[in-house]
């Protein structure tokens, strides 16, 4: 069953892996003529740093960390040889944590590349405060969900080292 969960995990990785490339893609948009301004957004730092945050968060914790956690779920029943604990935590774990790498990453790209937009605008910080708020209570909801996935996860890993 560790394969299983393994492949899960891993293909999430690779699925993510395609949206990081995606997204890293829009950065040459600028310089085909479709001025989205990406690298101005980020240099103007402020809430541009949403931006970047939700970027790099995402290529970690998306791509990377999924592939760690299809690792973690494949090495601990072979190395322990013992059977994963619970199939259900691995489900809810899976699930909750791509809710909320997606909801929390997106949710941060989003609100910088919005915010961001207007300051180059030259918005005051009361009208982009108003125009990205709306983002700041879902993205604390998706870390939230995003900890209870770890915290599924930490008692999964637990469970199977001591199964008997």
């Amino acid at each position: 069953m560790s394969d299983k969960w393994s492949k899960w995990f891993t293909s999430a990785s690779i699925i993510h892996g395609v949206g990081v490339a995606i997204w890293s893609g829009l950065f040459l948009l600028d310089g085909i003529g479709i001025p989205l301004n990406l690298s101005r957004i980020i240099a103007g730092g402020g809430v541009g740093t949403w931006f970047t945050v939700g970027y790099f968060l995402y290529l970690i914790i998306g791509f990377v960390g999924m592939a760690v956690q299809g690792t973690i779920f494949y090495l601990l029943p072979k190395l322990t040889h013992r059977e994963l604990y619970s199939d259900k935590l691995a489900l809810a774990h899976f699930a909750l944590m791509n809710i909320a790498v997606m909801g929390t990453t997106w949710m941060l790209g989003l609100a910088g590349f919005h915010g961001g937009s207007l300051a180059l605008a030259g918005k005051t910080t009361g009208e982009i405060h108003n125009a990205i708020v709306m983002y700041v209570e879902p993205i604390g909801y998706c870390i939230l969900i995003g900890v209870v996935s770890v915290f599924l996860f930490v008692i999964n890993l637990i469970m199977t080292l001591f199964k008997k």
